[in-house]
């Protein structure tokens, strides 16, 4: 009976423990699209149906879950319903913002009538997504910002989006092999 006892007692201290232990990570993050309309201005972004400007740039996003590739989407700033090319170019919506996505290979293009400056956190309030040190798109702990393979200190939310930098996010562990990518013209606007 004492046996029992004690046996009872040591199944029931090892669940506390294991109970009370650290919190995993999540093993994924939220990526959909902030449903967006015509004339809405985001963090001073507005979404047009007009023909986008013609000042353009082009910026790299890489995001990483423990060492993990994160898709990011396409369709981030361009209002619904979609046109879609065979190639999955995302080519018409009902409105463009001035920080959009065409497709899902990070291209991350910036239209604006004049230049200005936009930063990453514009980027992910027209996404739709959370971002602040430590935080962003629903995980919390442990990230890293880098641009152009140089690790960025800060708020992220202030970083600015120049034309052909590689910005990459990670969230948790950092992925084991090399991560980045370089423009190789191939864009389309």
């Amino acid at each position: 009976m004492r046996l029992l006892w004690l046996g009872s007692l040591l199944v029931a201290g090892c669940l506390a423990v294991c109970a009370c232990g650290p919190t995993p990570a999540p093993s994924h993050v939220r990526t959909e699209v902030r449903d967006l309309h015509e004339g809405q201005v985001v963090s001073g972004v507005p979404c047009l149906a007009d023909d986008l400007p013609e000042h353009h740039i082009h910026v790299h996003l890489q995001i990483f879950l423990d060492g993990s590739p994160v898709v990011v989407p396409m369709g981030i700033g361009v209002g619904r319903p979609w046109g879609v090319e065979p190639d999955g170019f995302l080519a018409t919506g009902s409105c463009f913002s001035w920080i959009h996505t065409h497709d899902t290979s990070g291209i991350v293009h910036i239209a604006t009538p004049e230049q200005e400056t936009f930063t990453f956190g514009q980027l992910f309030d027209v996404w739709g997504q959370p971002l602040r040190s430590g935080s962003a798109l629903g995980y919390q702990g442990r990230s890293a910002l880098l641009v152009n393979g140089q690790r960025v200190a800060g708020d992220p939310r202030h970083l600015p989006l120049v034309n052909l930098d590689s910005i990459v996010l990670e969230l948790g562990r950092p992925p084991s092999g090399p991560i980045m990518k370089v423009f190789d013209g191939s864009m389309r606007s």
